[in-house]
């Protein structure tokens, strides 16, 4: 496939999906291609001895156990560098990942997935296309890509297409022969796209991880979109109606709200440690049959209170898109839904949420505190006209609520209100 053949828009997996698997590694590259995305990215730096490495950053710091600037690295020095995946990711991945070199990526990839290299370094653009040209890389199969125009300029004088990052300059990337223009999603309007098209140009926007955002700036026009979370920005997650930690690996559209939690393997669980604060976590993967009928069962483990019993716990955010539910920080705009609360004591609260602003409908009361250490199954069902929260562990009554301003909640957040929180068994039916 050329990327002539996609159909507009599409998705690059943003440094080989870096939500989701090690990035910038052959696992993670593999992992990407196996789940069947077309457009793998990479970030290419020129090392000492004028080879090229694979990496986001200009030093080795963040992604493996060593230190230094990339660029100080031999070829040989660059292949014994430790990625430590378990530290970045925090979930099932093995340590002892290797950064690879862009021959290497050439050697497995080339001309077999669609690539989307960037000149990191201001003297890699060349030496990319050198490398390119010597495996016998189609042109057709590459999208290079710089901030700097002095590398888009070389790469359109060698034959290559090439986005220019960045710019929104519809009229100097024409006259440049650039074919593509890369803004961040922020500057992405209906007027850019419109006016690029009319140039000829196209628009890859960078960087979308959520749908929402996605369905805007497909409103606006882009014809490609860099993410993170590329299987899930594509739509293509799958709805999973059966719990899934006890992989120890994040899922498609698992994103922080404001945290992203860790994963426990002593019972293949996952959660959020404790804090003075609320922390909220999409799970994009998990999705109702029915959006506007159906019923949600979980497990929640209450293993710490940094508060009272009263406000403290663990919560399920059912909300009518994926903007982030952010509390702790005021008002969380777009997030509108329903928040069911399991507190400290035992009790339960049902709260409708409004642009992040929660108002609670229904309180109970003569709750029983969870013990330390083991979970209580909650039941939340949704219906067209009305909302019940219960506790199936105990007698507690169900709280049942008449409200149905908002609807379909089809998005499921989990979170803390000031305590540790463990979850696993979610199931919807």
């Amino acid at each position: 496939m050329d990327f002539a053949d996609l159909s507009r828009p599409f998705v690059i997996a943003h440094r080989g999906g870096s939500l989701q698997v090690p990035e910038h590694t052959m696992e993670g590259y593999r992992f990407a291609v196996g789940q069947g995305l077309a457009v793998i990215e990479q970030d290419v730096s020129t090392l000492a001895d004028g080879g090229l490495g694979v990496m986001h950053d200009g030093t080795v710091d963040r992604m493996t156990t060593s230190t230094g600037n990339v660029a100080d690295h031999t070829s040989a020095c660059w292949k014994r560098l430790d990625i430590d995946a378990s530290a970045t990711l925090g979930g099932g991945w093995p340590d002892g990942l290797r950064p690879p070199l862009f021959e290497e990526v050439l050697t497995e990839f080339g001309n077999r997935v669609l690539l989307c290299a960037e000149a990191k370094s201001g003297d890699a653009m060349g030496p990319m296309i050198d490398a390119l040209e010597r495996h016998g890389v189609s042109p057709a199969s590459v999208l290079l890509q710089s901030f700097a125009l002095a590398d888009c300029r070389l790469a359109r004088s060698r034959g290559w297409d090439v986005i220019w990052l960045g710019s929104t300059d519809v009229a100097r990337a024409s006259a440049e022969d650039i074919g593509w223009i890369g803004p961040p999603a922020s500057r992405v309007t209906s007027s850019l796209c419109t006016a690029a098209h009319a140039a000829g140009i196209e628009v890859a926007c960078y960087t979308v991880n959520r749908r929402h955002q996605r369905d805007a700036v497909i409103t606006h026009g882009v014809d490609a979109i860099f993410s993170d979370d590329p299987l899930y920005v594509t739509g293509d997650a799958g709805r999973r109606t059966s719990d899934l930690f006890a992989r120890q690996v994040w899922q498609p559209g698992m994103l922080p709200d404001t945290s992203r939690g860790r994963f426990h393997p002593d019972d293949s669980s996952w959660g959020l440690d404790v804090s003075d604060t609320v922390h909220s976590t999409l799970l994009g993967f998990l999705a109702p049959p029915d959006p506007q009928t159906f019923t949600l069962q979980l497990d929640v483990r209450l293993d710490q209170l940094w508060g009272d019993g009263c406000t403290s716990g663990g919560f399920v955010f059912l909300s009518t898109d994926d903007h982030p539910y952010r509390p702790s920080s005021g008002a969380s705009p777009g997030a509108d839904g329903y928040l069911f609360l399991l507190r400290g004591d035992g009790n339960l609260d049902v709260r409708r949420v409004d642009e992040g602003v929660p108002t609670t409908l229904a309180s109970s009361t003569g709750g029983t505190a969870p013990r330390p250490g083991t979970y209580v199954r909650l039941r939340i069902i949704v219906t067209a006209s009305g909302l019940s929260f219960a506790r199936t562990d105990t007698r507690t009554g169900t709280l049942t609520v008449a409200d149905a301003t908002h609807r379909s909640v089809p998005t499921v957040h989990l979170g803390s209100a000031s305590a540790g929180v463990r979850f696993k068994n979610v199931v919807f039916t």
